[in-house]
C-alpha cells in the first residue's frame, strides 16, 4: 500500500481526483488490486493524452499529460459527484479512469462547442479549434468545477438568447441569413412591441425612425396586454427572456431614446450606444428615411446627394461662404472661384455642415469625398498663383467648375 501510494505522490496537491482515491483506499471501496489497475490505466492513459497533444516520446510532454488526465479525471468525477467522495470512489471503482478522462474531455467540448457571444452564424468547432481549447484548459492549474458550472451557465444563458432571437426573427418576419447579433434583434423587437399599435414586424430604416417617434414621446407606456397576446404562443422560457429583454429596454434603452440630444439617425449609426437591427428592403425608400432623418440635408440637396456634381456644387457653396444649393449659375460660379482666390476655402465649414445635417450613414464617405477628392483638385483647378498656368479671366476654373458641379451654362464654342 505504501508504495500505490508513493507513486501517487505528484497528487499530492489535492485535485478532487487524488482525494476521490484517498477517500476509497482509506474506506475499503477501492482495493489493492484495483489500486493496481488504475496505475496500469493510468500508463496508457497518459501516454495516448500525451500522443494527442503533441508526443509521447518526451518526459516533459508526459509529466503534462499526467497533469492533463488528473484535471479531466478530477473535473468529471466532481461534477457527477456533487462533491460526495463515496460516490466518486465508487465511480473509480467500478469504471476505468480512460472512462472518467474521457468524459472530462467531453464536458469541455461542449463547453467549447456553446457560443460564447451572442453573435449569430458561428461555423462549426473545428478539430484544430477544439484541440487548442482542450489544451488550453488542461495544461493550466486545476479546473475548479465552480468556474466550469459559471461559465457553462452564461454559455447557455447566450445559447438561449440566440434562439430567442432566431424565434423572434421567425415570427416578425425576418429570415435567419439576416441576422447577425441576438442583442440587436431583441432590441429592435422591444421597440416595436413598446409602441403601441405598430405592426409587429421588424422594422426598416423609415419604420424605425416612426418607432423612434412614438417612443420618444414622454405619455408613451408599455400596453401589458400586446406584450402577453405577441407571447401567448411562445415557449416558456423565451417568455421569461422577453420580460428580461423588454425590462431591460425600459430601463437603459427608452432613457437614451428620449435623451434630448438623441436621434433616430445617431442611434442606427453612431458607435456610441447600443445597436439596433433593421431589415433592409428593396422596397424602402432611402430618400425618405434621409427626409426624416437628415431634413436640412435633403432639402439643400432636394433629395439628390446621390448625384456627385450635386454634392459638389453644395460644398463649394459651403466652402466659399454662399448659401448652399444644387445648381451653380455662371455669376455664382465667378464669385465662388473669386472668394477662393482671396481666402481660400473654409474646409471646417464644409466638416461641420456634414456633421449637423447629413445622415450618419454616409457622413464619413462625405467627408472623405470633400477632404480626399474635391478640395485638393479644386484647389487646384480654381488657382491662378502658376505663372506657367494663367487663368485671369477665370476660363480654365470655369470649365473645371462646369463639369465638376451641376451648372446652367454650357461650353463655350470654340
Amino acid at each position: 500500500m505504501a508504495t500505490a501510494f508513493t507513486a501517487l505522490a505528484p497528487f499530492d496537491n489535492r485535485p478532487f481526483f487524488d482525494k476521490a482515491l484517498r477517500y476509497g483506499v482509506a474506506q475499503d471501496i477501492i482495493t489493492p488490486g484495483r489500486l493496481q489497475s488504475l496505475q496500469e490505466e493510468f500508463s496508457k492513459g497518459i501516454v495516448q493524452i500525451a500522443h494527442f497533444f503533441g508526443t509521447a516520446h518526451l518526459r516533459p510532454e508526459l509529466e503534462l499529460a499526467l497533469h492533463r488526465m488528473v484535471n479531466l479525471v478530477s473535473l468529471y468525477l466532481e461534477d457527477m459527484s456533487g462533491g460526495d467522495m463515496q460516490i466518486a470512489a465508487a465511480s473509480l471503482r467500478d469504471r476505468t479512469l480512460l472512462s472518467h478522462s474521457k468524459a472530462g474531455s467531453d464536458m469541455l467540448k461542449r463547453l467549447h462547442a456553446m457560443p460564447d457571444s451572442t453573435l449569430i452564424g458561428r461555423g462549426p468547432v473545428s478539430a484544430e479549434g477544439q484541440r487548442a481549447y482542450l489544451d488550453q484548459k488542461t495544461a493550466s492549474d486545476t479546473i475548479p468545477l465552480a468556474e466550469y458550472r459559471s461559465e457553462l451557465g452564461l454559455r447557455q444563458e447566450m445559447r438561449n438568447t440566440i434562439d430567442f432571437s432566431l424565434w423572434l426573427a421567425k415570427t416578425m418576419g425576418v429570415s435567419r441569413d439576416d441576422i447577425d447579433d441576438a442583442e440587436s434583434l431583441i432590441r429592435s423587437a422591444m421597440l416595436v412591441v413598446f409602441v403601441d399599435q405598430a405592426e409587429l414586424k421588424l422594422p426598416t430604416r423609415t419604420a424605425f425612425v416612426r418607432l423612434f417617434k412614438s417612443a420618444k414621446h414622454p405619455k408613451a407606456r408599455l400596453n401589458e396586454n400586446r406584450l402577453k397576446g405577441f407571447l401567448r404562443e411562445a415557449p416558456t422560457e423565451f417568455q421569461r427572456l422577453a420580460r428580461g429583454a423588454m425590462d431591460r429596454f425600459i430601463e437603459r434603452d427608452l432613457p437614451q431614446i428620449r435623451a434630448a440630444s438623441s436621434t433616430a439617425d445617431k442611434l442606427l449609426y453612431s458607435d456610441a450606444g447600443e445597436n439596433y437591427f433593421i431589415s433592409e428592403s428593396v422596397d424602402d425608400d432611402v430618400r425618405e428615411y434621409d427626409r426624416l432623418v437628415a431634413r436640412e440635408w435633403d432639402r439643400v440637396t432636394q433629395g439628390e446627394a446621390d448625384d456627385p456634381t450635386v454634392v459638389a456644387t453644395v460644398f463649394l457653396f459651403v466652402a466659399t461662404g454662399l448659401p448652399p444649393k444644387t445648381t451653380l449659375l455662371l455669376r455664382e460660379a465667378k464669385e465662388v472661384i473669386s472668394i477662393f482666390r482671396s481666402r481660400g476655402f473654409d474646409s471646417q465649414a464644409v466638416i461641420k455642415f456634414v456633421d449637423d445635417h447629413a445622415p450618419a450613414a454616409i457622413r464619413e464617405e462625405l467627408q472623405k469625398f470633400w477632404n480626399d477628392e474635391l478640395k485638393p483638385e479644386a484647389e487646384e483647378q480654381l488657382s491662378d498663383l502658376d505663372p506657367n498656368w494663367p487663368d485671369a479671366h477665370m476660363e480654365r476654373a470655369l470649365e473645371y467648375l462646369r463639369k465638376t458641379c451641376r451648372v446652367t451654362w454650357k461650353a463655350r464654342r470654340r
